[in-house]
């Protein structure tokens, strides 16, 4: 039976990929997709086209069907790597009328994280996720991404409870989740009762300070499980935690220790995760002989 696709963009093909310092594809063009490359650390060099610029860390850089290019890292890098079929000759139009590359900006970089992972649990649940709820997400990431007026947006965690992001007690959280924070030392930094603070604060989020701040710390480090190499103790130590209570909690959420969480993800990397069953990716990585 044939799943209901996106009529617009078909999403195909999706993969992290780790690359080694000297690492580089060599310049070629598709003729039947689209790429997008994201790099969630590192650093290198890119040409598309006839542009060359710096690849840099928190940047995403767009491929179209047809337009040359290649690149290399000058450092060890990881990125998310997302092939696509662009359905619409709109979408072409816009896409081609924008610079190729901008920074993941605002939201844009935790929804493109999602759009991996939930291509990876589709891969290894089908039927738990349906392909269009993918692509009709990606697209419209991808569109506005590219198209923003380069107005700035602040950062936010998607998997959050819904709350007001101008609240200044969330913006603080989110600023100094790694701190030492307290419910004492909220209502002194705002002046408020601390009994008020919890009810202000629960009224508009569901849960109290303290429930909240841990849900950003808990976001961050899975996310730092997910999408880098640092040791688990660095991990608990940037999000406020010690690493014992970092296991625990995560344990209880999740049914895992943090490095069988991360092993989980691991066996995915530089992985082919397909999504049209006749898409067959082409791996064009090499590596410099350094000696």
């Amino acid at each position: 039976m044939n799943l209901l696709r996106d009529s617009q963009l078909s999403l195909l093909w999706t993969a992290r990929i780790d690359y080694a310092k000297g690492s580089k594809v060599e310049s070629h063009l598709h003729t039947d997709y689209d790429q997008l490359l994201v790099v969630l650390s590192g650093k290198g060099k890119v040409t598309i086209g006839q542009q060359c610029c710096e690849m840099k860390e928190g940047a995403a850089y767009l491929f179209l069907k047809g337009v040359s290019h290649c690149f290399q890292f000058s450092s060890p890098s990881v990125t998310l790597d997302f092939k696509f079929r662009i359905e619409d000759p709109k979408i072409v139009d816009c896409l081609s009328a924008v610079p190729s590359h901008c920074a993941c900006a605002g939201s844009y970089l935790p929804e493109l994280k999602q759009y991996y992972k939930m291509s990876l649990l589709h891969a290894r649940k089908p039927g738990t996720l349906h392909p269009l709820t993918i692509e009709s997400g990606f697209k419209g990431t991808l569109v506005s991404m590219m198209t923003r007026a380069g107005a700035e947006q602040q950062d936010t965690f998607q998997t959050m409870p819904p709350h007001d992001d101008n609240d200044p007690i969330v913006h603080y959280m989110k600023s100094h989740f790694a701190d030492k924070i307290t419910l004492d030392l909220l209502a002194r930094h705002f002046g408020f009762n601390p009994n008020y603070l919890i009810k202000r604060f629960h009224d508009k989020t569901g849960m109290t300070p303290i429930q909240y701040l841990q849900e950003i710390r808990l976001e961050k480090a899975k996310e730092y499980l997910e999408f880098t190499a640092l040791p688990i103790s660095e991990i608990a130590e940037k999000v406020g935690w010690t690493q014992a209570y970092f296991s625990k909690i995560l344990k209880k959420r999740i049914g895992q220790s943090p490095s069988q969480y991360r092993e989980s993800l691991l066996n995915a990397i530089g992985k082919d995760i397909n999504l049209e069953q006749d898409f067959s990716n082409v791996w064009r990585i090499v590596t410099y002989d350094r000696n």
